[in-house]
């Protein structure tokens, strides 16, 4: 297995997570906040999808994405749990689709990032794994809290 194929089956278990995490949220706590500094419950979920059409922009030399603005706009939002799993899940698709679209030696290549580092286009995706894992882990947190046992990740919960 090639380091992209590593990619994909890693943060594509994540990605499952997410969503899964998603549909376990309640209609009624989406926006739940264990404190007035965090992320909504169902934003901290949807966030690392937002990450991924954000690079995608900015790889194809669009780095006017709107954020936070235009993802935050009422049109799109999303609104339950169930939703959050569909968008994240086609958007899953839809970014290993166009990062699959690319030659190989392209994430070998520098590009500066939308933050403005200057890192290889796997490297950006190795923090995209890490950030969404991050998530997942603040999103067990979020369900603990509000009694809701998440779904197995290391085959080690009881």
């Amino acid at each position: 297995m090639n380091e992209i194929e590593t990619f994909f089956f890693k943060y594509g278990v994540v990605v499952e997570g997410l969503a899964q995490a998603a549909e376990m949220v309640p209609d009624h706590k989406i926006l739940f906040k264990p404190s007035t500094d965090s992320l909504p419950w169902i934003y901290l979920i949807f966030h690392p999808s937002v990450h991924w059409i954000i690079l995608q922009k900015a790889l194809e030399g669009n780095p006017d994405h709107g954020f936070p603005a235009a993802f935050r706009a009422p049109e799109n939002r999303v609104k339950n749990g169930k939703e959050a799993a569909q968008r994240i899940r086609k958007g899953w698709e839809d970014f290993k689709a166009y990062i699959s679209s690319k030659p190989e030696d392209w994430l070998q290549e520098n590009v500066t990032t939308p933050w403005g580092a200057n890192m290889r286009v796997m490297d950006i995706l190795w923090w995209l794994y890490e950030e969404g894992t991050h998530h997942r882990g603040q999103a067990w947190v979020y369900s603990r809290i509000n009694g809701i046992k998440p779904p197995k990740i290391w085959g080690t919960e009881p």
